[in-house]
């Protein structure tokens, strides 16, 4: 069961992640909507509690279990960031990597999430 959860939220954010790599601008611009939405922020809290948990508890049965659990803690660890910090704290960040970044930047960072969510698939 653990491992289908990872399946298919990895799935999902290799589609968003490779929708972004093709459309840079439309993430930017819809990023301070995202933060200030309390739909969005408790389905990204609820979305990364599952993969953290679900990547905790299959490590054992993955290709690398160490990578499993290393990035299901270090998603635990950003829900209690997103929990912690308030919408006025996360809007000013993301407002602030919007002006600053080049749009050469979010690419990137898109195709390395695509390829990080793909090795999951892969190692589980």
């Amino acid at each position: 069961m653990w491992q289908i959860t990872i399946v298919l939220i990895a799935f999902g954010m290799v589609l968003l992640s490779m929708f972004c790599v093709l459309f840079p601008k439309k993430l930017v611009e819809s990023m301070p909507y995202l933060v200030t939405s309390k739909v969005a922020r408790y389905s990204d809290v609820a979305v990364r509690v599952m993969l953290g948990v679900s990547l905790i508890l299959s490590a054992n049965t993955a290709k690398y279990p160490l990578v499993f659990s290393f990035v299901g803690y270090l998603s635990i660890a950003a829900v209690l960031a997103i929990v912690i910090l308030s919408d006025r704290k996360l809007e000013s960040i993301v407002n602030y990597l919007g002006e600053k970044l080049p749009i050469w930047t979010v690419r990137l960072v898109c195709i390395f999430s695509a390829l990080g969510f793909a090795f999951l698939i892969y190692g589980i």
